[in-house]
């Protein structure tokens, strides 16, 4: 009998030695390159003197990717989006590729999965060999099953003991819930409270405690059976049995507990005042105020009475709270303690399979690892992605491009008819001062940044054990907290990773800043190893449509000092709507299966025309500053036609099947097929390049200039 293919393949590779092992790889890789060279030295034109070719490997990485995209068979001066997209749309469903923005984003994911997931470098940063180790030991199955959830046990022991463990031993007597929340957070268990404390900014660009109502868990409550299933399985596997009914009885008295404090839910207060902790006493005298907070902060910061604080109406929601608790025996509390702690670390003990049927609970240990990875590490690998993809060279050489840019830009400026002198003079200065964000701002690449911003800079695991490092990890947590509770700190870091963990580029016109994300400087965008031809033509090209948008009617506003200011007078207000009307009517002229909205696109479509003859014009000093470049091999083109193809790779597009999105829906953005052929259409430049006879498609005897 003949073994299935992937078994006689895995046998004849054990047969293999050591040796046989490691050149396979390295010749496959020496086939790939040869065939890939050969390739290229065929499609080189004959005419090419070998002298003006780059042969480095990032050149002919460049013409590979190129030859991607690129049909070189269609005319680039009939119809240009072919030409630039001709191959990528052969191949686009083979590769199953709508857009190249598309497979960049699925890169990205795929490099921050692997940030985690690698095995720990010699040079990795502590906070990220932190969080290598939580993720390896969530991983370890074998060996968290191997502690039998003794070390959550001893935790709960710690606590003050499981009434449904210890039975008629346990002594609620003296229990008081707010010792054992306290109690919980200094041995770093992640009970819920009946309360909720977090940090809101102030408008002074400071920050503040919030206190909130207690807020089920989407997770914690679920329909009662279900629940209490769980309850007697998880307990059953600890040894615990239900002989007369008692365990399942209190069980139901949990279940219980948590719908009434479900019940108890108050709307969220929008604008809240800020109070003092002497206030909240008077709101909710129930709760001893300055004690909780002391100690939960536990040295790391001294409330008083004046000590700040926002909060809703919370008043109504104590009284109930007092009078639930009131009512509810000491042991029902402190089995609701303990679930709580359980719903949050279960899937640190063996008793995790147990949780398998639940909705909320993923089939996938590499998925439950990473997502809370990406919960107690936040921003960790994201800071990596960044820092690696945006090093001081890349900075550097993206820093002199943006000034090249600007200049030129200021040329375009002065040059203007439709801006009156005062505008001009605002405008040159505008430019001067434009501000730009490469990958992150200075403070992310400080070696501090893991302590000063996320709280993990020196943070060491002291076990291996997996409940033990959540418990270390929580502490931690906690201390962060209230160490920075008051701290003056104006940076939103949730919104500067939203922004910047995007494969996208801004301009944000009322505070004059550029920011370029480093998920952008990828691939076919750029690489400062590559010919700059390539990286003008791409990256550059985004640079200056970028810049455009703040030189834009909707860009006449900018922040100085407190207030806003108008740098725009009314008649270059006036100028200005006449001279776009042309890129409204080129847009809207161009024949397609619906009507096309040049006033939604003109935005976009504005500062492609500008941006890319910035671009361009930008490509020329650099050549004039550092000296011609050469060509890259397989590519019988000059650089400047490389530049222009390279404007518009980025923007092929195929739709794939119905899901894919629909060019037919509303965007502000114009179609690809115009976004690569617009502007250079109406650039001085293009046609030249490619020796397009007037009055052909590409090179229309009347072109639509703004700037």
């Amino acid at each position: 009998m003949l073994e299935p293919r992937q078994n006689r393949s895995s046998g004849c590779w054990k047969r293999k030695t050591r040796l046989e092992k490691s050149l396979i790889p390295c010749c496959s890789i020496l086939c790939v390159l040869t065939v890939l060279l050969l390739i290229l030295y065929i499609l080189q034109t004959p005419e090419s003197d070998p002298k003006d070719i780059c042969t480095s490997k990032y050149c002919v990485k460049s013409s590979a990717e190129l030859l991607d995209y690129a049909d070189f068979k269609e005319n680039p001066c009939k119809d240009f989006y072919k030409y630039v997209c001709g191959s990528f749309y052969k191949h686009a469903v083979k590769k199953q590729a709508t857009t190249p923005l598309v497979t960049l984003t699925e890169e990205l994911e795929n490099e921050l999965k692997a940030i985690v997931v690698d095995p720990i470098g010699n040079r990795n940063p502590p906070a990220l060999i932190s969080m290598k180790q939580f993720y390896q030991q969530c991983m370890d199955e074998k060996k968290i099953n191997g502690d039998h959830s003794k070390t959550f046990l001893k935790a709960v022991d710690e606590l003050g003991g499981w009434p449904l463990m210890k039975g008629d031993s346990w002594n609620g007597a003296n229990f008081d819930w707010v010792d054992w929340q306290i109690k919980a957070s200094r041995l770093g268990l992640p009970v819920y409270g009946f309360f909720t404390f977090s940090r809101v900014k102030t408008e002074a660009g400071g920050s503040i405690l919030k206190v909130a109502e207690h807020s089920n868990e989407a997770n914690f409550y679920v329909a009662g059976s279900r629940y209490n299933r769980i309850m007697l399985e998880v307990l059953e596997e600890l040894g615990v049995e239900d002989k007369n009914g008692t365990i399942e009885k209190q069980n139901g008295e949990v279940n219980e507990f948590m719908h009434q404090i479900g019940l108890l839910s108050i709307p969220e207060t929008k604008n809240l005042e800020e109070k003092t902790l002497k206030d909240i006493q008077e709101d909710c005298p129930s709760v001893p105020w300055l004690k909780l907070m002391n100690s939960l902060a536990n040295g790391q910061i001294k409330f008083d009475n004046e000590s700040k604080v926002v909060y809703g109406s919370i008043q109504h929601y104590c009284d109930k709270l007092d009078d639930l608790i009131k009512k509810t025996s000491p042991r029902t509390v402190a089995n609701y303690f303990i679930w709580s702690l359980l719903d949050q670390t279960y899937n640190y003990l063996s008793i995790r399979k147990l949780y398998a049927g639940m909705d909320y609970v993923s089939s996938s240990r590499f998925e439950t690892c990473f997502e809370d990875v990406e919960k107690r590490f936040q921003y960790v690998k994201e800071t990596v992605y960044i820092r690696k993809k945006t090093p001081k060279v890349v900075r550097d050489d993206l820093s002199e491009m943006i000034e090249i840019m600007k200049e030129v830009f200021i040329e375009h400026v002065k040059a203007s008819d439709w801006m009156d002198a005062k505008t001009k003079d605002l405008a040159v200065k505008k430019t001067e001062q434009i501000e730009s964000m490469i990958g992150g701002d200075d403070e992310m690449y400080e070696p501090e940044f893991f302590e000063k911003a996320l709280g993990i800079g020196e943070f060491n695991f002291t076990s291996g054990n997996m409940f033990e490092m959540s418990q270390q990890k929580s502490l931690s947590e906690t201390k962060f907290f209230f160490k920075t509770l008051y701290q003056d700190d104006d940076e939103d870091w949730d919104g500067f990773f939203q922004n910047m963990m995007q494969v996208n580029a801004f301009f944000v016109p009322p505070l004059n800043v550029m920011i370029l994300p480093a998920p952008i400087l990828n691939s076919i965008f750029y690489d400062y190893r590559k010919p700059a031809f390539m990286n003008y033509g791409s990256i550059g090209r985004v640079i200056g449509h970028e810049i455009m948008h703040g030189f834009e009617k909707s860009a006449r506003y900018v922040v100085a000092g407190s207030g806003t200011i108008d740098w725009w007078t009314n008649e270059t207000a006036d100028a200005y709507d006449k001279k776009v009307k042309c890129v409204v009517e080129n847009y809207e002229k161009i024949p397609f299966r619906y009507r096309l909205n040049g006033t939604l696109t003109l935005d976009e479509n504005v500062s492609d025309f500008v941006g890319i003859d910035v671009a361009y014009e930008a490509y020329l000093k650099y050549v004039k500053k550092h000296g011609p470049e050469k060509g890259i091999p397989g590519i019988p083109l000059k650089p400047e036609q490389i530049y222009w193809i390279q404007t518009g790779t980025w923007l092929c597009f195929r739709k794939l099947d119905d899901s894919d999105v629909d060019y037919e829906e509303e965007d502000e953005h114009a179609i690809p097929g115009f976004r690569v052929q617009g502007g250079a259409r109406n650039s001085l430049y293009f046609a030249k390049d490619f020796n397009c006879p007037e009055g052909s498609f590409m090179n229309p005897e009347k072109k639509c200039r703004i700037l």
